[in-house]
């Protein structure tokens, strides 16, 4: 399951940084909630897409933190994934703020789907 979740997360990733809302759409579940210590909360799929838009896209990159992911399977759910984030200004490979993650991830017996996300402990970060 680690390499399943692996490789969603690199979608994931990559989507996020390319600001490619089709792929995004297809990986966060519909009715996903997404709670953000800074930002607070938000409820549906469509209220993330139109965040990203506002608040990502052309500003910052996403990039996952070396040896932080760990996941855990959820027995007739899926599984949680965790690790550690940073984000960078566009264009510019230093990071300028990092954060922990939670991702809950549904498995429907086809597809997988981000369903709940916790984004915390965001602070500022000098280099990586």
């Amino acid at each position: 399951m680690p390499e399943i979740i692996g490789k969603l997360d690199q979608k994931h990733f990559d989507a996020f940084n390319s600001c490619d809302v089709d792929t995004l759409f297809t990986l966060f579940a519909e009715d996903v909630e997404f709670f953000h210590d800074l930002n607070g909360r938000i409820l549906n799929r469509e209220q993330f897409i139109q965040a990203v838009r506002k608040n990502i896209c052309g500003k910052v990159h996403r990039r996952a933190l070396p040896g932080t992911m760990e996941v855990f399977p959820m027995a007739k759910i899926g599984a949680i994934q965790m690790g550690q984030h940073c984000f960078a200004e566009t264009d510019k490979s230093d990071c300028i703020q990092r954060a922990r993650y939670y991702i809950l991830w549904r498995f429907d017996g086809a597809n997988w789907r981000i369903a709940k996300v916790f984004s915390y402990d965001h602070r500022p970060m000098t280099g990586g």
